[in-house]
């Protein structure tokens, strides 16, 4: 049994990381500022104690583990002023990979869901170790799977080296850090190469073309070229369906309670993974229908005719996603969007794509930028974003509550990648707390 502390511990990652090895019986605690978010919840069903920042948290028994954002703050420095094994987040995960026969999701979009499917599915017959985005994770010592998320930003993946990489697709993100399109092919291309076996989305062209010939492959798309392929999708109030090929030979039909073509790739990709260790299609299917959606990934809350929805979508195309997910599943009602855009750096970059994707939708309120710590050029503010875009406001204050309670009968969809899910959960907690839809579910 060793002792932990997690520096940064309620941020997505950590809090996973932090679960995981309180199952495995070590002592973990943790420090973080006072605010509360969302992964809390899993912490303190473990009872792992979160302490507020202070070099008082650490002795030398500690090995630290640091996230991203809190490199050189003060414990960082204590820890290793007083001698800790020392690691950062993604420097421990690196050897974690290296233990176990591991399963990395990696792509510019779609990690987070298909991480968590991919671990539901060889979640039979015993629980597989698992580190998700969203801040769930858990150990069993009795598995020596380990399926985990690897995010390219800061090209940190590259510590990780996964007896199966699964690749969802590559689009340009991180402008911060990424110079072009071609810089973050770059860096897929390296990733590939520490990778055994890759799973691929094959209908991504730029994709296809940066995993070599002799690479050990698995393909999954629309297109009858790819060994794992959906074909005939429709919807119904629940679920989306489609027939599944493998090799150009039916299987059978699927169901997932999931919705838009991105969710079928995202499902294509699990059941890909799911045929290398079980290829029993009644499991996968049971297993499909039951699945448990991530925290904040098209998380629905119906309360009377009004349906709002938290997402995490922060980039265009994830935004248009989102917008055709919710056009689908709910065709008859108008959609709103409450958008708060992650980092300067992105919306400076992608600031047409984000008015047209945003456009989409039937009416947008916009919220001020949630900066990175790291950003210098704030040259630009929200309400350069909402000129592009009709039918926009900018809110800043709580009068969005009010405004929405005025829209009935339409999606309500809070989204970014900021902490504009605390808008939400306030905006139910008002709705709840004065009756003033009947809550339905």
């Amino acid at each position: 049994m060793l002792k932990y502390h997690l520096i940064g511990i309620k941020g997505a990652g950590m809090s996973s990381l932090a679960c995981f090895l309180a199952d495995y019986g070590h002592i973990v605690q943790g420090s973080d500022v006072l605010e509360p978010f969302f992964t809390q919840k899993n912490l303190e069903l473990r009872e792992i104690k979160i302490l507020p920042f202070s070099k008082e948290n650490l002795n030398k028994e500690f090995i630290v583990i640091v996230g991203n954002a809190f490199i050189e703050n003060e414990e960082h420095l204590e820890a290793k002023k007083i001698g800790c094994e020392t690691y950062s987040y993604y420097e421990f995960l690196g050897l974690l990979s290296q233990k176990f026969y591991s399963i990395a999701i990696a792509g510019s979009h779609g990690k987070t869901t298909t991480t968590n499917i991919i671990r539901q599915l060889l979640s039979y017959p015993k629980e597989v170790n698992y580190l998700i985005g969203d801040g769930l994770g858990g150990g069993n010592n009795q598995s020596d799977l380990f399926v985990f998320e690897a995010c390219e930003y800061k090209r940190h993946f590259l510590h990780y080296y996964p007896n199966i990489a699964v690749l969802t697709n590559i689009d340009f993100d991180h402008p911060d850090y990424y110079r072009d399109i071609l810089d973050v092919e770059d860096a897929f291309k390296e990733f590939i190469k520490q990778s055994e076996i890759i799973v691929y989305n094959g209908d991504d062209k730029l994709l296809s073309e940066t995993i070599p010939p002799e690479k050990q492959r698995i393909s999954f798309g629309l297109n009858k070229n790819n060994d794992y392929y959906a074909e005939n999708i429709s919807n119904d109030n629940n679920n989306t369906s489609y027939d599944l090929y493998k090799n150009n030979r039916f299987l059978g039909k699927i169901k997932i309670p999931l919705f838009g073509i991105h969710s079928v790739y995202n499902s294509l990709a699990a059941i890909s993974i799911s045929f290398i260790f079980c290829e029993d299609l009644n499991i996968i299917r049971e297993k499909l229908l039951q699945y448990n959606k991530s925290k904040r990934r098209f998380e629905e809350h119906i309360i009377d005719n009004q349906i709002i929805i938290s997402d995490y979508a922060h980039h265009p195309n994830e935004i248009k996603a989102t917008i055709e997910a919710t056009t689908v599943k709910y065709p008859f009602k108008k959609i709103i969007i409450y958008f708060q855009p992650h980092t300067y750096t992105r919306t400076i970059s992608f600031l047409k794509d984000f008015a047209m994707a945003l456009s989409l939708s039937d009416k947008v309120y916009l919220r001020e930028i949630f900066s990175s710590a790291r950003e210098i050029d704030k040259t630009i503010s929200i309400y350069d974003l909402a000129k592009l875009i009709d039918k926009c406001e900018v809110i800043n204050d709580n009068s969005y509550i009010e405004i929405f309670k005025k829209h009935p009968n339409c999606v309500i969809i809070f989204m970014g990648a900021g902490d504009i899910d605390k808008y939400c959960n306030l905006y139910l907690d008002n709705l709840k707390k004065n009756d003033y839809f009947s809550v339905s579910s």
